[in-house]
């Protein structure tokens, strides 16, 4: 990595995350987003976290990735 490459990790939780097929679904559309570098789905607690660069890509486009996929995704605070 470069000196100007930054990474920030976000957990989202997920509505409508239920199977397995919908966690591939969910790694294979995430990972194909220019700046998104690691994607990890937990079905157990209906969590996705995803790790991108932020110079490149939005928390908020991820959600509205996710949202366009049919998933309704939130963040804790």
């Amino acid at each position: 990595m470069g000196a100007n490459d930054s990474s920030f990790k976000e957990t989202l939780w997920v509505g409508g995350l239920r199977d397995v097929d919908g966690g591939r679904e969910i790694e294979h559309n995430l990972i194909q987003v220019d700046g998104v570098r690691d994607v990890q789905v937990d079905l157990d607690e209906g969590v996705v976290t995803v790790n991108y660069d932020p110079a490149v890509i939005s928390g908020e486009y991820l959600r509205r990735t996710l949202n366009s996929l049919g998933y309704s995704p939130y963040v804790r605070y």
